[in-house]
């Protein structure tokens, strides 16, 4: 009967906690798919190399401070490469070195929403909008990237012993939103991440360790919104 009494409580716990999130909740939840570029050692291009864009995935929360101010959490999962291979320098494109790895991101960012206007108006009806945002916060990466060379007498460089597969980094946004219905949102939004680590690409001392690896994430999240009481404006 304890049992019994148990499990209804649970159910009835988390039935109460799905009407809260669907009644008044400025909240909303979603995914993210785009493409994920580093650029460093292995990257001649001071920017990134085209041809070394890879696939990203990812989940995120978002939560409503008030038109304007928004909060987000989020969980990226990619892939990164580079490869001599690509460079114009003939030393470089001779060197051989090359690189793969996934990328694990865990980032908080504060949005700002400049034209952000309520989803409702007066009369408690959604209006349609498309608000263009900025952003900024501070992410958690893990890596874990392989060298490989094309030369054997290269191959007692890597690993190198410093080398870290964790770092911080501070996420830079910008992005545009498109609020479409009641329920789902659309946004394409595209950001610099600033890194305070040279070993994404596993090489630093043996390539130029005054310089760190940055990375840039595009792409499109579609996100369902949990709803509001009409008499709340967020």
């Amino acid at each position: 009967m304890a049992q019994q009494m148990h499990k209804l409580t649970i159910c009835l716990y988390f039935l109460a906690f799905g009407k809260l999130l669907s009644a008044q909740s400025p909240l909303e939840a979603g995914l993210f798919g785009g493409l994920v570029v580093y650029q460093g050692d292995l990257s001649e291009n001071d920017i990134f190399e085209i041809n070394e864009f890879n696939p990203a995935f990812g989940g995120l929360l978002r939560y409503h401070l008030n038109e304007k101010w928004k909060v987000r959490g989020h969980v990226i999962y990619g892939k990164i490469s580079g490869t001599d291979k690509n460079a114009k320098d003939p030393g470089l494109n001779s060197r051989g070195w090359s690189y793969e790895s996934f990328l694990v991101e865990l980032t908080f960012v504060g949005e700002y929403h400049p034209w952000g206007k309520l989803r409702a108006n007066n009369g408690g009806l959604f209006k349609p909008q498309i608000s263009p945002y900025l952003g900024a916060g501070v992410g958690f990466i893990n890596f874990n990237p392989k060298v490989n060379v094309e030369h054997p007498q290269d191959a007692v460089l890597f690993p190198e012993t410093q080398r870290t597969t964790t770092a911080m980094s501070i996420p830079l946004v910008i992005g545009f939103r498109y609020d479409f219905s009641e329920r789902y949102i659309a946004t394409l939004e595209g950001g610099w991440r600033v890194t305070f680590n040279d070993y994404l690409d596993g090489v630093s001392k043996n390539g130029n360790p005054k310089k760190n690896d940055p990375f840039i994430f595009v792409g499109l999240s579609l996100t369902y919104y949990f709803g509001y009481d009409t008499s709340y404006h967020f």
